[in-house]
């Protein structure tokens, strides 16, 4: 088992234990990418490193629609890494869910 450990687009913290062996897990993790974006609040393009929101719904089976239905988290980071992901919402809302 592997703590996931993700941030909301409001600063709220939401933490879950996952099966660190499972397919989802491993494919979320082979499928890490980074990107050049400008991050909410802030002015500068920035690279960081990121997951695709179908990929963090997967790792987080019962609950995952947090992510796919709500998009209401921004970052994901598991174990003892402390790298933060960010979570990339694919659809007409922006890449980092941000509603509005």
């Amino acid at each position: 088992m592997i703590d996931l450990h993700m941030r909301e687009l409001d600063g709220a913290t939401f933490g879950m234990p996952v099966e660190a062996s499972s397919p989802a897990f491993r494919r979320m993790k082979r499928n890490v990418f980074t990107k050049k974006m400008t991050l909410h609040g802030g002015w500068v393009e920035r690279t960081v490193r990121c997951v695709r929101a179908s990929d963090v719904a997967a790792v987080m089976g019962p609950v995952g629609w947090l992510v796919s239905e709500r998009r209401e988290m921004e970052t994901i980071r598991w174990g003892t890494d402390s790298n933060e992901y960010y979570i990339i919402y694919e659809g007409k809302d922006d890449e980092t869910g941000k509603r509005g």
